[in-house]
């Protein structure tokens, strides 16, 4: 089993073969999750398995390490540990993925090689929560610099006091 992981692959001559991967990859290399996370000098754990498993050309294994993200609430940094495993089905058409047992997610190739890297960075991307925040933290205060804009905030009149207006007129 080599530990040094490929560039592009072709899944289904992957499969073929029975090719088993395990190593660590930067998350730098990653273009789309780093957008999204900030430790990008750090490294997530892969082990994927390409095989056959009845009819379904399989990729099964797991992806673990830590990414961190900004929490939504307080905007400080927030690290999740991520242990995420893998079971995809290759398909070649969104009618075969629909055909795919239940315990697969499809891993639909639009291209016969794709980057090893990609595979890995989509479970990383599914395993970050849609809004993540600490189980505690406080929400984010923020001061502008300008006295005026303070100003203005406190002068500000009620958007429903026109109503209160035109309601005692009757």
């Amino acid at each position: 089993m080599p530990t040094h992981l490929p560039g592009l692959i072709d899944p289904l001559h992957c499969v073929a073969k029975g090719r088993h991967w395990r190593g660590r990859l930067s998350l730098a290399k990653m273009g789309r999750l780093a957008r999204m996370v900030s430790n990008l000098g750090d490294e997530v754990e892969v082990d994927l398995r390409f095989e056959r498993e009845g009819r379904v050309a399989a990729i099964t294994g797991s992806v673990r390490g830590e990414l961190e993200v900004t929490c939504q609430r307080c905007l400080a940094p927030l690290r999740i540990a991520v242990d995420s495993p893998v079971k995809l089905g290759v398909v070649t058409s969104i009618d075969e993925g629909n055909r795919l047992p239940e315990a697969y997610e499809p891993l639909l190739l639009e291209q016969e090689r794709i980057p090893f890297a990609s595979i890995v960075e989509d479970e990383l991307i599914l395993a970050i929560p849609p809004v993540p925040r600490h189980s505690r933290c406080s929400p984010a205060t923020t001061r502008s610099e300008d006295p005026d804009f303070e100003a203005a905030a406190g002068e500000r009149e009620n958007p429903f006091s026109v109503l209160a207006r035109l309601k005692t007129r009757e």
